[in-house]
């Protein structure tokens, strides 16, 4: 017995609750520490035998603050003082070498706009500043290594819910379990069949986790009773998918590289700080695209009015975030009572009810301008899913589910990958994909793609996109929903 007790492995102290705090500010301490001495040294051995030693060393003192603050900034948002995320080697390595690498390209990027940084940072030579960031990559990685293998945090206690198969389900929970730092209390099991219930079983649970062991559920009907049907903003919670092998290419969605296969989908496709920035971000970008765009609009404001009769404004109620309708505001584009006879029906691109200004307006996305005033209040974002009509999303699970988590955009992937669609669900599979892979970056070239198609993509090309497929075209009333396996 002693033997046994002998040769079990190290798990490590466990972390009393509460305490990972300390441990965080250790980590941003003792960082700020060890990079200062890593450094002072690389540039004391590079140049030791250089008369300027000092100089450059003096340089080195005025800049390391910004230097630091640029390191814990990043190192916020990749998560390095995080003991929860320091679990597998191969993401300490990747988000300690991301953070101390933007920092260095931010450093050089502040250096370049401001003059009072470039006479000091161009002081020193870069050689030495990279191999210094070189060096602080490995010392940092190294320190949370050992970290990691010394101290374990408290096991965050989440509520689990598993539908489909039972024995798969608790096979992926002790997965989790040997990772450490999170313990799994099963809440309910359901089967495939019971799928109707999961949302009500998900929110009056409040499950943290769900995990679906049968991945031929298609989970549309599930998102639209989640975002829709309810109303307001749901608790934060993860659906983990089991991945089909027969369907794995592409689909696997690996928190870590050391991960468990699975699908998994957030109740929120964006975190906190990812949401101040986006909403910051709008404000900004609204005011200036709403004062450089004015004169346009006050010029197409007379020319709507003298073009056709009727209002110079067009409102109609569009379909927002979590299933709240909202009236979305744009320049007239169509001739008045165009929809009396036929009902509300999918835009075209030669479609008979615009008007020859409105086919102008439309081009150039000009109509648009006006939601600016909505990203400003807050019913819109710059970027984001289309916002759909009430009389089509009442149809389709797909308009009623993942997509109305973020708030709609004034432009957004779907809208510059394609100005008119064959089916209304087509933009489903844009959305989603723009849900899975947010970033800010992807953002701003969203809307550097949506400048490039307004201006130099010609109206013939639109037409010609539109009629090469236009033999496939749909009323919206015979459209069919897309297959998307719960995504």
């Amino acid at each position: 017995m002693a033997g046994t007790r002998s040769r079990r492995r190290w798990q490590g102290l466990r972390l009393p609750q509460g305490a990972e705090t300390m441990v965080s500010l250790f980590l941003l301490l003792f960082d700020t520490l060890l990079l200062n001495q890593v450094f002072t040294l690389t540039f004391t051995l590079w140049l030791r035998s250089d008369p300027q030693i000092q100089l450059y060393l003096d340089s080195y003192l005025h800049v390391r603050w910004i230097l630091f603050a640029l390191y814990v900034s990043f190192g916020l948002l990749s998560g390095i003082f995080n003991i929860r995320k320091l679990t597998a080697a191969s993401d300490i390595f990747s988000h300690t070498s991301s953070a101390l690498l933007a920092s260095f390209v931010g450093f050089n990027l502040l250096a370049f706009f401001s003059r009072a940084v470039a006479y000091y940072a161009y002081t020193f030579p870069r050689p030495i500043f990279l191999l210094a960031t070189g060096l602080s990559i490995f010392t940092t990685f190294g320190l949370r290594i050992i970290i990691s293998a010394l101290l374990k945090p408290h096991p965050r206690m989440l509520r689990a819910i598993i539908i489909g198969d039972q024995s798969e389900g608790r096979r992926i929970i002790k997965h989790f379990h040997r990772r450490g730092g999170v313990r799994f209390r099963i809440v309910h099991t359901m089967t495939s069949d019971q799928l109707p219930d999961l949302a009500s079983e998900v929110i009056f649970r409040n499950a943290h986790e769900v995990f679906v062991t049968d991945p031929n559920l298609d989970l549309d009907s599930f998102w639209a009773q989640i975002y829709y049907s309810r109303k307001e903003e749901p608790h934060e919670f993860r659906v983990r998918i089991s991945v089909d092998p027969r369907k794995a290419a592409g689909t696997v969605g690996l928190q870590s590289l050391e991960d468990f296969p699975l699908i998994t989908i957030t109740s929120r496709p964006l975190a906190s700080l990812e949401r101040l920035i986006k909403r910051a971000f709008d404000i900004f970008f609204s005011i200036f695209a709403l004062l450089i765009s004015m004169p346009v609009m006050i010029t197409t404001a007379i020319l709507v009015r003298l073009d056709s009769p009727g209002p110079i404004f067009y409102k109609q109620k569009r379909v927002g975030r979590y299933g709240k309708e909202f009236d979305v505001i744009k320049f007239r584009s169509m001739r008045v009572g165009s929809e009396a006879k036929s009902g509300p029906t999918v835009s075209t691109a030669d479609d008979p009810r615009i008007s020859s200004l409105g086919k102008f307006l439309r081009r150039f996305g000009i109509d648009e301008l006006p939601q600016f005033f909505l990203v400003l209040t807050g019913e819109m974002s710059v970027v984001g899913p289309r916002p759909e009509r009430p009389f089509f999303v009442k149809d389709y699970y797909e308009f009623q589910g993942r997509r109305l988590a973020v708030k709609p955009g004034v432009t957004g992937l779907a809208a510059v990958n394609s100005r008119y669609y064959l089916r209304l669900v087509d933009k489903v599979t844009y959305d989603y994909y723009y849900l899975d892979n947010y970033s800010f970056v992807l953002d701003i070239k969203i809307i550097f793609q949506t400048v490039w198609v307004l201006l130099f993509k010609s109206n013939k090309a639109l037409q010609d996109q539109h009629h090469e497929l236009d033999g496939m075209k749909r009323a919206p009333e015979e459209t069919q929903p897309g297959e998307n396996n719960g995504n």
